[in-house]
C-alpha cells in the first residue's frame, strides 16, 4: 500500500478512536482538477467536523511559487472547504495541517497568517500539528486500536491488530486483479450509453447522485470560451446545477413531511449516512457526455491552455456497503476479498459494520481525453482496469481512454460487481455494435 494512503488510515484511525468521530471521509474534492482534494473530515455528531491536510500533500504545487501566491492558494482553499461544511449544516468546523515527517519550509512561514485570515474572515481554527505531535497522536491511535479490541475497517488498524497478535494474517498469495473491464466497446462514442447503463445497473447506489469534480472545471471553460458550442454546454450544466438546489435533505423533508419521526425518516435518515448531499443523476451525466464526444478536440485543446494538461473526467460511485449488499452471498463475497489478496478477517468486520470507511466502497469511472501532442496525465492512485475499446479515435486526432478506478483492499467485491454488471449490461453493448 502506498505509505501516503497508510498515513491517511492512520489519521483516520485518529479521528475515529481518540475524538470520537462518527464518519470519516477521504479524498474530499470539490473544486475541479487544479486543487489537491482535502485528504480527511471527521464528522462527529450533527453540527461538528474537522478536516485534515497531510502537509506532504502540497509537495505538488511549484517550487518557485511566490509566498504570497502560496498564501492567497491556501486561504481559498480552506475557506472553500469551510463553506462547503457549513452548508452541509455543520456549525463547528476546524482545520488541521499535519506533519508527519514532511519539512515545513514555506508552509511554516505562511501557515500562520492563513490562520489569522480564516479566523478573522470565517471564525474557524487553523491548527498546525508539527511532527513530534503527530507522533504522539499517533501512539495515542495505537493504544486506542489495542484498546478497542478488533478492526473496524482501518487498514492501519488492522495492520497494528496483526502485529499485536489480535488479527489472523492475510494470505501471502493471491491472484492479481485483471487489468480490463470484462466488455469491450466500439468507439468513443458508446462511452454515454455505456455509463448511463453501469451507473443504473442495480448494483450501484444512485439514489443520491453521482459526484463529478471535473464538471467545475468545464464549467469554468464556458466561461471562457465564445461559441454556440459552449454555450450549449453551460445550458447543460446550468440545467443540471438548477437540478440540485432541491437537495437530499430537501427530498427527505419533503417525502416524508408528517411521518411518524421512530418509523419513517429515521430509518431513512440512517440511509443518509450514504452521503452528504446530491451530486449530479447519471442522466445529467450522459447528457454532457453526449456533449463532449464531438466536442473533444474543442475541449482538449481548451482544458490544456488554461491547465497545460489532458482532460480527466472522473465519476465517483459507491457500492453498498458489505453489511447492506442484497445482491451476493457473504461468503462469495468474503472469497472474492481473499482471493485477490483482501483481508478475510476485515471483510468478515465490515459484514458488522453498519457505517465504515466509504473509502473502501468508493470507485470511479475515469475518462481521459488526449491529444496528439499530450503528455499522459498522473497515474491514479487507486487500482485501475481499463475498459477496452474496439477505436479509441476521435475527430482531430484525439484519443479517449475510458477505465474504472477502485480500492485495492476491496477488488474481489470490485470485481464481483463489475463481471455482474458487465453481464447485465452486454445485451446493451452488442446493439451498439450491430452495422
Amino acid at each position: 500500500m502506498d505509505y501516503f494512503v497508510m498515513k491517511q488510515h492512520a489519521v483516520a484511525a485518529y479521528l475515529q478512536l481518540v475524538l470520537g468521530c462518527d464518519r470519516v471521509m477521504y479524498d474530499a474534492e470539490w473544486w475541479g482538477t487544479r486543487e489537491p482534494p482535502i485528504d480527511l473530515i471527521g464528522i462527529r455528531g450533527q453540527h461538528a467536523a474537522i478536516a485534515v491536510d497531510l502537509a506532504e500533500k502540497f509537495a505538488s504545487y511549484p517550487k518557485g511559487m511566490r509566498l504570497p501566491t502560496l498564501k492567497r492558494k491556501l486561504i481559498q482553499r480552506f475557506q472553500s472547504a469551510y463553506d462547503r461544511l457549513t452548508s452541509w449544516g455543520v456549525h463547528k468546523v476546524q482545520m488541521e495541517v499535519w506533519f508527519l515527517g514532511a519539512p515545513q519550509e514555506a508552509l511554516e512561514i505562511v501557515l500562520p497568517s492563513v490562520a489569522q485570515v480564516l479566523w478573522r474572515e470565517r471564525q474557524c481554527a487553523l491548527t498546525v500539528v508539527p511532527t513530534p505531535e503527530a507522533v504522539q497522536r499517533i501512539t495515542q491511535t495505537v493504544d486506542a486500536i489495542r484498546r478497542h479490541g478488533h478492526d473496524i475497517g482501518n487498514p492501519f488498524a488492522q495492520a497494528i491488530l496483526l502485529a499485536s497478535g489480535v488479527a489472523e494474517t492475510p494470505p501471502r498469495t493471491a491472484l492479481t486483479p485483471p487489468r480490463q473491464f470484462p466488455l469491450e466497446l466500439p468507439d468513443p462514442y458508446a462511452i454515454p450509453a455505456f455509463v448511463h447503463a453501469f451507473l443504473s445497473s442495480g448494483y450501484i447506489v444512485n439514489w443520491l447522485g453521482f459526484d463529478v469534480p471535473a464538471f467545475s472545471a468545464l464549467w469554468e471553460l464556458t466561461q471562457q470560451q465564445r461559441s454556440s458550442a459552449w454555450w450549449e454546454l453551460a445550458e447543460l450544466l446550468n440545467d443540471a446545477e438548477a437540478a440540485n438546489r432541491f437537495t437530499a435533505h430537501d427530498a427527505f423533508q419533503h417525502m416524508f413531511a408528517g411521518m411518524d419521526t421512530a418509523h419513517g425518516l429515521g430509518a431513512m435518515m440512517e440511509r443518509w449516512q450514504w452521503g452528504v448531499s446530491p451530486k449530479y443523476s447519471q442522466e445529467q451525466i450522459v447528457r454532457v457526455l453526449q456533449w463532449l464526444m464531438p466536442n473533444a478536440a474543442r475541449v482538449a485543446k481548451a482544458w490544456r491552455e488554461r491547465w497545460r494538461q489532458p482532460p480527466v473526467i472522473e465519476i465517483g460511485f459507491l457500492l453498498p456497503y458489505l453489511s447492506r449488499n442484497p445482491h451476493f452471498a457473504p461468503e462469495v463475497i468474503e472469497a472474492e476479498i481473499a482471493r485477490y489478496g483482501g483481508d478475510r478477517d476485515m471483510a468478515r468486520a465490515h459484514f458488522q459494520l453498519p457505517n465504515p470507511d466509504k473509502h473502501f466502497y468508493r470507485g470511479y469511472l475515469r475518462l481521459v481525453l488526449q491529444g496528439p501532442y499530450d503528455n499522459a496525465p498522473p497515474s491514479p492512485r487507486l487500482a485501475a482496469a481499463e475498459v477496452p475499446l474496439r477505436s479509441p479515435f476521435l475527430p482531430r486526432g484525439t484519443t479517449t481512454a475510458l477505465s474504472v478506478l477502485y480500492p485495492p483492499e476491496f477488488a474481489g467485491y470490485f470485481w464481483l460487481t463489475f463481471h455482474a454488471i458487465a453481464q447485465t449490461i452486454r445485451p446493451m453493448v452488442e446493439r451498439l455494435q450491430e452495422p
